[in-house]
């Protein structure tokens, strides 16, 4: 196994190597690649995590509404007849889902089991944790109601119904410090890499990278354990569950070598056969305010933002060095030159590292918000930037379109030509749309072949918005070149306008998106304009 498997001595840190992050990339110039080690702090962390937040100033919360006023007719009824929903805790999913010292359920997800309590009616109540296999069993049988903290995959989907996210955190790939191979799993075949059994995580890599050696684990813990002793060369796993795991367990000597490639998006599975569950579960979600999320996400991942001087480990050696210079005062000289330096020495090294911690912490929350492929915004910052832009047009009255567009037939470029060409249209694709908007234009990428566009301070709406997609129709028309092949692709869109067809960025996107497949109905290769639940088709120029 590669790497020399030694332990830092200083416990409790996890190093970040940076890395270009490629899909689908070619091992040439791997060797010549240099990994700068960090110290990854829980701001880190929170900066990579999937949901946006910047913080409690600013943040206004949504007014709750009562369950009475919430729920309908009918779903209070269910509530009402069904007094108790049973879910079984995760037993080690820190730091969203865990059973403490006490036996009591703790984490984010509990916190937000909470408040879906409070704003529902609905009453949860535990029963004996177990670990996730045993839990999905239990769940599958009808044994329990609910689970939380787990992501949907196409297996689990046969037999489990899922609500929406509510958070979202990246999955990454751990390497001893010592060991300088690459953390890329394209790379990686033949590897023993630890994964939770039964895990998406286990899923994706079972699926995507089939030549990597999967050793399965009962929990994120043993594999640190595992890697930390040298019986692993990786462990792919949650980032911030790897983060609280290593400071509780105080282990050293690990460093995040590279990204797996897909976020934990978690989210509460219950049964199939209940579905006015889901109905109740998803309404008490989206009444957890943008302050409250921010409240769970820094109680369980809190910000550190004391100077690196107030840092207990620098007051600890601060004390030292000032204890060491009154006992040196009793004339040992050359102790006390000694110290010196080593003072020096370490206080140079602290200002190295709080200056790659700043950098490191602008490098995550650029990722958090852009499209590791493309370079483009992602979701989340995407929808936050299209909510500024609606406010900037309320007071100026001018019109936003929401372009939503999705690429024709896609999968058959990865199917005949593999991954990795399908990335680099995707790439080239971006760069074309780019270049067909204004300046104050917005693209972002939603994932998979899905872009959208926001264009602003449109006067005239519905015709600037024709203008624009019949535009970027016309430049999808020139074949792409990828691998020495020329390829023809288009896209179907669907266009909404503020305020006309929504007022937030929600129902803009959603409505864009209605727009889109009725785009695809009338044929493919075309815009449609949202007009209700009777979008109206138009067909591309010629």
């Amino acid at each position: 196994m590669g790497g020399d498997g030694r332990v830092n001595p200083e416990h409790g840190t996890l190093d970040c190597a940076e890395h270009p992050i490629q899909a689908g990339s070619s091992s040439n110039g791997q060797a010549a690649r240099r990994f700068i080690e960090f110290e990854l702090n829980r701001r880190d962390v929170i900066a990579r995590m999937g949901s946006v937040v910047a913080g409690l100033a600013g943040v206004s919360a949504r007014a709750a509404q009562a369950p009475e006023a919430l729920l309908t007719g009918e779903e209070q009824t269910w509530v009402t007849r069904h007094p108790v929903v049973l879910f079984a805790p995760e037993r080690d999913f820190p730091p969203f889902s865990f059973v403490d010292s006490q036996g009591q359920h703790r984490g984010l997800s509990a916190d937000v089991l909470d408040l879906v309590q409070e704003h529902t009616g609905l009453k949860f109540q535990a029963v004996a944790p177990g670990n996730r296999a045993a839990n999905l069993d239990r769940l599958r049988r009808h044994e329990i109601d609910l689970l939380t903290s787990l992501r949907p995959t196409a297996e689990r989907e046969r037999a489990i119904a899922f609500t929406s996210a509510y958070v979202s955190s990246p999955a990454v790939v751990l390497r001893r410090r010592g060991d300088h191979r690459p953390g890329e799993l394209s790379t990686m075949a033949g590897e023993r890499v630890a994964v939770e059994h039964d895990s998406a995580a286990e899923d994706f890599l079972r699926r995507t990278w089939p030549d990597v050696v999967r050793v399965e684990i009962d929990a994120g813990a043993q594999g640190l354990r595992e890697l930390v002793f040298g019986e692993v060369d990786a462990c792919v796993i949650n980032l911030a569950t790897a983060s609280y795991i290593i400071e509780r367990d105080r282990l050293g000597g690990l460093r995040v070598a590279g990204e797996a490639g897909y976020f934990s998006t978690l989210t509460l599975a219950y049964r199939k056969d209940w579905p006015m569950l889901g109905r109740v579960l998803e309404k008490g979600l989206a009444q957890i305010s943008d302050a409250e999320h921010a409240q769970m996400i820094a109680r369980w991942i809190p910000l550190s933002d004391a100077a690196w001087w107030q840092r207990p480990g620098v007051q600890r050696l601060l004390g030292a060095t000032a204890a060491g210079t009154g006992l040196l005062l009793g004339g040992l000289l050359l102790w006390n030159r000694a110290l010196r330096r080593a003072v020096a020495q370490r206080t140079e090294a602290l200002q190295k590292e709080l200056a790659e911690r700043q950098r490191l912490e602008t490098r995550l929350r650029t990722l958090a918000e852009h499209d590791p492929l493309t370079g483009l915004m992602n979701r989340a910052a995407l929808t936050e930037a299209l909510r500024r832009s609606l406010a900037l047009a309320a007071r100026q009255q001018w019109s936003v379109a929401v372009v939503f567009i999705d690429l024709d037939k896609f999968k058959a470029v990865n199917d005949s030509m593999g991954h990795a060409a399908g990335d680099e249209l995707l790439r080239q694709i971006a760069t074309r749309l780019q270049g067909c908007l204004r300046e104050s234009d917005l693209l972002g990428r939603l994932g998979g072949d899905e872009f959208i566009v926001v264009a602003e301070a449109l006067r005239d709406g519905p015709r600037n918005a024709v203008e624009l997609a019949d535009k970027l129709l016309l430049q999808m028309k020139r074949p792409f070149l990828v691998e020495g092949r020329s390829l023809a692709m288009g896209f179907s869109a669907g266009v909404a306008l503020f305020p006309g067809d929504g007022d937030t960025p929600e129902q803009l996107i959603a409505n864009a998106d209605a727009a889109m497949y009725q785009a695809k109905d009338q044929g493919r290769f075309r815009a449609s304009l949202y007009q209700g639940n009777a979008p109206v088709a138009r067909k591309e120029t010629a």
